[in-house]
């Protein structure tokens, strides 16, 4: 099994509430330093959306393989990382590994995912940031747009690494999957942005998983919900129902075949939101191991709060 990475870039940052030492540069060295300690071959395959700054841009080209589009949109760019390992004719047997731009990876990460893909045959699908039912990897509560259906169930956790390993109820679109499941379940992935994106990467984990995504009393809250808001707004929630429901009955169809997501618990990624950092980690932590092995190959990477030193500042830590 290889384990090939597709990663989505996207030049500027957006307005999300990030911890003080965020920055895509940052989260691209992790993903690359955690390649580099995966103790075989990981083919890295950047799909950038229009241009990407400098100091990115070479970390890539010397890494991996450049692919470079312009004026992709979110939904796009997703769609043409899906269509790439078919269309590269990747092995049914291997793993890939899709990834977002803003995600920090422990340097475990990706050798780890690899073993778990190993130890773990009857997963199809892998996580390394996922709710493991009601209990997202920041800690709370389960959204309200992302519901625990009454089929979902828990497993025994299995130790891979040292680390436990354990039946996942849903994740984002940074995820792994078997090459042979992406050719299998390619309409449903590719067709999961269209059920709103607010809770669409929960929508999709549920349908493969053979689970009703939505619950149905929530249809009749859209319907009302359509009722209200501008023509425009109004038209794009009316439109969201019949989709929902689409994918509600082919839910049904599923049922007898739904697949296996397995997800790190606690997670070796996290997204670099300040409202999402998943628990048992010390990020800020792994934030400077990882500024410090840039430094040591003169990969321009600083972290905007550190110290004099180069030590990130206790005071903003999250």
């Amino acid at each position: 099994m290889r384990l090939h990475v597709v990663y989505r870039s996207y030049g500027p940052s957006n307005a999300k509430d990030r911890p003080p030492y965020y920055s895509k540069l940052l989260c691209l060295a992790s993903l690359v330093r955690s390649a580099e300690k995966a103790e075989q071959h990981v083919e890295l395959v950047f799909l950038n959306d229009g241009p990407i700054p400098q100091d990115r841009l070479g970390l890539m080209q010397s890494t991996g393989q450049v692919v470079g589009r312009a004026h992709l949109g979110l939904r796009r760019s997703y769609r043409e990382a899906l269509a790439l390992p078919l269309e590269r004719g990747w092995s049914d047997d291997d793993l890939v590994w899709f990834s977002e731009d803003d995600y920090l990876y422990q340097t475990r990460a990706l050798h780890d995912l690899i073993a778990a893909a190993d130890a773990l045959p009857q997963a199809a699908y892998l996580a390394l940031y996922a709710s493991i039912g009601h209990r997202p990897p920041e800690g709370g509560a389960q959204p309200n747009y992302a519901p625990v259906p009454a089929r979902w169930h828990d497993s025994a956790p299995v130790t891979v690494n040292g680390h436990p390993w354990r039946r996942g109820l849903s994740t984002t679109s940074t995820f792994g999957v078997r090459v042979g499941t992406l050719r299998e379940d390619h309409r449903i992935l590719a067709l999961s942005v269209y059920t709103g994106l607010g809770g669409c990467d929960h929508a999709m984990c549920l349908l493969y998983q053979g689970l009703r995504p939505f619950p149905w009393r929530s249809l009749g809250r859209d319907l009302i919900a359509a009722g209200s808001g501008d023509m425009v707004q109004r038209a794009k929630r009316f439109a969201l129902v019949p989709v929902k429901t689409a994918f509600n009955a082919w839910s049904y169809a599923r049922a007898k075949r739904g697949r296996l997501l397995f997800a790190a618990d606690p997670a070796l990624v996290t997204h670099l939101e300040s409202g999402h950092l998943a628990l048992g980690t010390d990020w800020p932590a792994v934030a400077q191991d990882c500024a410090t092995w840039a430094a040591e190959r003169r990969i321009p990477l600083t972290l905007s709060n550190s110290e004099p030193d180069g030590s990130i500042s206790s005071d903003h830590s999250p």
